[in-house]
């Protein structure tokens, strides 16, 4: 394509804007995502104001919002709410930050193998990771509890997961991954120099770290617990393992209870509670939102390739990578080796010497001969395929525009050149 091409092209664009490349992407782009996210949203909300069902033409009313908030239990509901997000989003951070610590910034033997198994969680789905704990800490049939009475000769178990303390450490190891990634990508790019200079300054690695560490890191720990509490309060998979059967109420068993469960569903007053989330759950985003935007103030992250200093834990190097261990115990290994100890049971037992003669890889068989299994696999990967193309293609277009096109006016040949391409294909 020639500059004069080019030339002509702009010249048309100008004199009818509502057809300029930049002005028709922005437009299209915009639609995409109004429809994917506004609309949506704009059903919950007009299914919270309204008498009829979700979809349907009715009257104006607000008597969802005085059902919801006059009922007593709702106060109840939005403590437990905010105490198992709270509770979560605390005791990943406290993970995440002493893995991250280990693995990025100390000697501790074998901290690549854990930086690199700390991510492993994140392929799991929730729910069979949930589903994993309540076989280990179920006060009746858990296996840490049946080893655990026989070890020292117990009447009663001691751990249940189905309470409160259950739920949020449950929820708690599944949001650690992400609060490692943040935490750890911050340590990694975090300028040396200022631990340098308080270092030559005489102050000793417990002072730096008190002093100059963790003051800088305090944006990327926010930010990571931000979001993990907003990822808690909306949380499904975990609540409906463990929640439902204790009796514990939040805002998303609240949600299933009111639309699927009851009967008649009432669609509009769990819309009411949905949108109760969503407005408790756009604060917490908007709070993120400031701390990763304050991330320049800190000097955390740069462009520029730091390489953290390494801190020698001298006798302590073997304490620090069981201490790491062991949060990769409760992470990954105890729940990935219940669920295939599980998978190799006939029907699932109170593990006992016993039981180990019953193994049976018929269920691994049954995978493999069943065609159900096969369509629900590539159903499966199809959606993970698409889903994500289409997600990289929208997050690369708002990218697109907002970074380089928006922000540099000079580089919109980008768009003009895309849709010249387009308009040669259609022939118009």
């Amino acid at each position: 394509m020639t500059a004069a091409t080019l030339a002509q092209f702009r010249s048309a664009a100008a004199r009818v804007g509502w057809r300029d490349p930049l002005t028709l992407t922005v437009i299209a782009v915009a639609v995409v995502l109004a429809y994917l996210g506004i609309f949506p949203t704009a059903m919950l909300l007009f299914g919270s104001f309204s008498t009829a069902d979700l979809g349907q033409p009715g009257e104006a009313t607000l008597a969802n919002y005085v059902t919801a908030y006059t009922d007593p239990e709702t106060f109840s509901l939005l403590l437990d709410s905010f105490v198992f997000a709270l509770g979560a989003s605390l005791m990943s951070i406290v993970l995440a930050l002493t893995l991250a610590w280990i693995t990025v910034r100390t000697n501790a033997p074998f901290r690549g193998i854990f930086e690199l198994t700390a991510i492993v969680p994140n392929i799991f789905p929730p729910v069979l990771i949930a589903i994993s704990w309540t076989l280990l800490l179920s006060p009746q049939v858990g296996m840490v509890n049946a080893v655990l009475k026989s070890a020292f000769n117990l009447t009663e178990s001691p751990f249940n997961i189905y309470s409160m303390p259950g739920l949020i450490f449950v929820e708690g190891l599944i949001l650690t991954p992400l609060a490692f990634l943040i935490i750890s990508a911050a340590l990694r790019g975090m300028d040396p120099a200022l631990e340098e200079s308080a270092r030559m300054l005489g102050s000793n690695q417990f002072r730096i770290m008190r002093t100059v560490t963790f003051p800088l890191m305090r944006p990327a720990i926010l930010a990571a617990a931000t979001l993990n509490f907003v990822r808690a309060l909306e949380s499904f998979d975990t609540p409906a393992i463990i929640a439902l059967p204790a009796r514990i109420e939040v805002f998303t068993t609240k949600i299933y209870r009111e639309a699927l469960a009851a009967y008649p569903p009432n669609y509009n007053l769990a819309a009411t509670y949905g949108v109760s989330l969503l407005a408790i759950a756009l604060v917490f985003v908007y709070l993120y939102r400031r701390f990763t935007s304050r991330v320049e103030t800190f000097a955390t992250v740069t462009g520029k390739g730091y390489r953290p200093h390494t801190i020698d834990l001298g006798r302590w190097k073997l304490a620090a990578s069981a201490a790491a261990l062991a949060i990769l115990v409760l992470m990954v290994i105890l729940p990935v080796m219940m669920l295939f100890f599980t998978s190799l049971l006939p029907y699932y037992q109170v593990p006992t010497m016993e039981s180990l003669e019953q193994l049976t890889l018929k269920h691994y068989a049954y995978i493999f001969e069943n065609e159900r299994v096969y369509r629900a696999m590539g159903n499966s990967l199809f959606l993970a395929v698409v889903g994500a193309t289409v997600a990289m293609f929208l997050a690369a277009f708002v990218i697109l525009l907002v970074i380089v096109v928006i922000a540099s006016p000079a580089l919109d040949n980008v768009t003009e050149l895309l849709w010249l391409k387009i308009q040669d294909a259609l022939g118009v």
